[in-house]
């Protein structure tokens, strides 16, 4: 029998996670797994042995995320950052309590229900110091950022804006422009009257229908086999041709199936319905941007303030953009632009041009306007909001990798 070389530590009162770990464990030469049938924040400072005897701590986060954060963070403070940790947790955990856990310092969380060759990924990478590697296209929760697109009146062409957005945060390149750099996700929420579908020449979705008739709780599967891939790394999950009451989604389930997206996509694109309803919590809360399209006429801007404050109460650390729609930016800005950025608090960082002939054009061919009329002014204008989000994504990720390269 070889030797141990290294081992794991398996802290969960499941015996079915140790079970899992050793499984995909065996096939590490030299490693061993050892078990404790504990919670990570009740263990104190067993726990720091642990962490000192063991390469690589695996716990069971049990529904204590602020508990089981404080606990990593003693970890490392003890170890002097050296430890490794992983965590598993249930697929329908918060947002906001994945974070604790990866800000805490967790290499990586994945969700109980990851495949046996996701785990061992992120297991081998641990154990050889590497940054863990995302299995089939997976991402980590940190590195998916969801934008939400919102209008203040019916034909604002917050529409339009989804789909094109989506389609040039792809970046596509090479012959053909076959090559995607980032991988998209498209989700048209309005599931009583959404048109992605008809944007892109692709049939209507069951799968929102399904969700919200049936009340169960999405897992990975589900999203990843609910998506139809509209172009090279943009997949989309329209809405359904049936019409389903909008309370009929709950909100666990926009949160789940948002969570599954972010790990599997770079970027998560949202088009909401004008209607409120409490399902808009989860979204808005996982969203880093929210884009509001609208017209500068005073109606437009009044219902634009009426939605703002609603989202801004629903989530305080949103960051909403002013997206002017259908006029062209001016050199001086006019004196209604001034009082109605003063009256939505914000500057309009953003302006689409009023463009029918090429908006109709990708509309009636079903294609984005990148192969309608890529050298449209409409389309230059929504590339350049690409990039920015592009930007912000990319600093986000170099931030995050240089504080995980200076806690090692």
């Amino acid at each position: 029998m070889q030797a141990e070389t290294q081992t794991i530590v398996v802290i969960s009162k499941d015996p079915a996670v140790s079970a899992l770990v050793a499984s995909v464990a065996q096939f590490q030469p030299g490693t061993g797994v050892r078990k404790c049938a504990s919670a990570l924040g009740e263990i104190n400072g067993t726990a720091l042995q642990l962490a000192e005897e063991n390469d690589l701590i695996i716990f069971r986060a049990d529904g204590e995320p602020g508990r089981d954060a404080a606990a990593v963070r003693e970890i490392l403070r003890h170890t002097g950052g050296a430890a490794r940790i992983l965590a598993l947790a249930d697929a329908s955990m918060p947002l906001a309590d994945l974070r604790l856990l990866t800000e805490a310092g967790v290499r990586e969380v994945l969700p109980d229900s990851a495949s046996a060759d996701e785990l061992s990924a992120a297991i081998r990478a641990c154990l050889n110091h590497e940054e863990p590697q995302p299995a089939a296209g997976a991402r980590s929760s940190r590195e998916g950022m969801v934008v939400a697109v919102s209008q203040s009146c019916g034909g604002a062409g917050a529409t339009t804006l989804a789909v094109n957005l989506a389609d040039c945060l792809t970046r596509r390149r090479g012959l053909r422009r076959q090559e995607a750099e980032f991988r998209v996700a498209l989700l048209d929420l309005d599931i009583q009257f959404g048109t992605v579908a008809s944007f892109l020449d692709l049939p209507p979705n069951r799968c929102l229908y399904e969700l919200a008739s049936e009340g169960f709780v999405p897992d990975s599967v589900f999203a990843e086999q609910s998506l139809s891939e509209a172009a090279p790394g943009l997949w989309v999950l329209a809405s359904p041709a049936e019409i389903a009451p909008l309370h009929a989604l709950k909100p666990e389930q926009v949160q789940a199936l948002i969570a599954h997206l972010r790990l599997q996509f770079d970027f998560v694109v949202i088009g909401l319905p004008r209607a409120l309803a409490e399902w808009l919590t989860p979204v808005l809360e996982a969203s880093e941007r929210l884009l509001m399209v609208t017209g500068s006429s005073v109606p437009a801007i009044c219902q634009a303030r009426r939605l703002l404050d609603f989202y801004a109460e629903t989530s305080m650390s949103l960051q909403a953009e002013i997206v002017i729609s259908r006029e062209r930016k001016p050199l001086l800005a006019a004196s209604h632009h001034k009082e109605a950025a003063r009256l939505l608090q914000k500057p309009f960082k953003y302006w689409l041009p009023n463009d029918p002939s090429a908006a109709a054009a990708a509309a009636d061919r079903g294609v984005p306007l990148s192969v309608a009329a890529g050298r449209s002014a409409l389309a230059k204008a929504v590339r350049r909001l690409s990039q920015d989000l592009i930007e912000t994504r990319n600093a986000r990720a170099h931030a995050a990798q240089s504080q995980h390269g200076k806690a090692v």
